[in-house]
This record gives structure tokens, C-alpha cells and sequence, in this order.
């Protein structure tokens, strides 16, 4: 039995190959996510460059993000962190980190495709909103549960709706 190839490693390298993805304006879930920022693809120092980012929200942990390409979803994920951080993290995704196995493929994968499709991602989220929770009588509230929580049943309206993942989505 062949061995599956890993999706993670075979790039998209031009915008043309996001053509038969889901248009964001389409997605019913859209009225629930609110403009973050944008990526700028820096080329020079192959990493992605925060823009025009919603100070107000961009700091904010817990959310569930939208990657949208002329008008395109590309990816839909999560993070218990920030989008700073979640951006950090896939600016990791370099060539020689990838040859020296010290990167995720995800974030190889996510960070060389937009680095080839060249094209200004604009990112949307949703927070969805914490729960409190008490360990050793101190209270906590944070991001970690509900938000991948928030990511499965987004993905699977998108799958139910469009009967496929956007493009960028790789793991299950």
C-alpha cells in the first residue's frame, strides 16, 4: 500500500489554485468574525509582516481566525494565544527550518504557500467567550477549551456547507 502523501509538504504556489475555494462573502458563519489584521508576504526575510492590525484586539488570546486571499478562504484554525503570537509561530516555517526538521510542517506549509501566492491575507476572528473556572480557589479565564472547541464546529459547518475544508486546512 502506497504511503499518503503528506499535504502539508506539497505547497500552493499561485493564486489561480485558490479558484474553486469558499468565498468569505458565502460563509455563514462570517457575521461572527470581525476584521483582525492583515499578513503582508515579506519575501526578503520570508516571514509574514503584520498590518493594519485592530489594536484594539489584536493582543486579544482565544480565538478562532480566518485567513482569506482575494476574497478566499484559505484557512481556518485556532489559537490559545494571540494572532502576534500564531503568526510568530508560522514565521518559523522556514525553508532551512524545514530541512533541518526544526519546523512544523503545518506551519511550512502555511507560511511557503502565502510566501508563493504573494498576495495580502486578511485575517478575521472570533472570539468566542471564555469560561470562568476555579483551580485552588483562584479564578481563571482563558482561551484554551472553547476556542478549539469554537475551530471543530466551524470547520465542520464549512464541511457541511461546502462538503470540503478550505485549502489551508491540513490537519483533521
Amino acid at each position: 500500500m502506497a504511503k499518503k502523501e503528506n499535504r502539508n509538504m506539497v505547497l500552493i504556489e499561485s493564486v489561480r489554485e485558490l479558484d474553486n475555494e469558499v468565498l468569505f462573502d458565502k460563509f455563514k458563519l462570517k457575521k461572527h468574525f470581525e476584521f483582525l489584521c492583515e499578513l503582508k508576504p515579506n519575501f526578503k526575510d520570508e516571514k509574514l509582516d503584520i498590518i493594519n492590525e485592530d489594536k484594539d484586539i489584536i493582543k486579544n488570546s482565544g480565538l478562532v481566525y480566518i485567513f482569506v486571499i482575494n476574497g478566499r478562504i484559505f484557512k481556518i484554525g485556532h489559537t490559545i494565544t494571540s494572532m502576534i503570537k500564531r503568526i510568530q509561530s508560522y514565521n518559523c516555517g522556514k525553508i532551512k527550518y524545514r530541512e533541518s526538521g526544526t519546523c512544523s510542517t503545518t506551519n511550512y506549509f502555511i507560511l511557503q504557500s502565502i510566501l508563493e501566492i504573494g498576495e495580502i491575507v486578511d485575517v478575521y476572528a472570533f472570539f468566542p467567550e471564555q469560561p470562568k473556572y476555579k483551580i485552588f480557589g483562584k479564578i481563571y479565564q482563558n482561551g484554551r477549551s472553547p476556542s478549539k472547541t469554537a475551530e471543530n464546529i466551524i470547520i465542520n459547518e464549512f464541511i457541511k456547507n461546502h462538503e470540503k475544508k478550505s485549502i489551508g486546512c491540513t490537519q483533521t
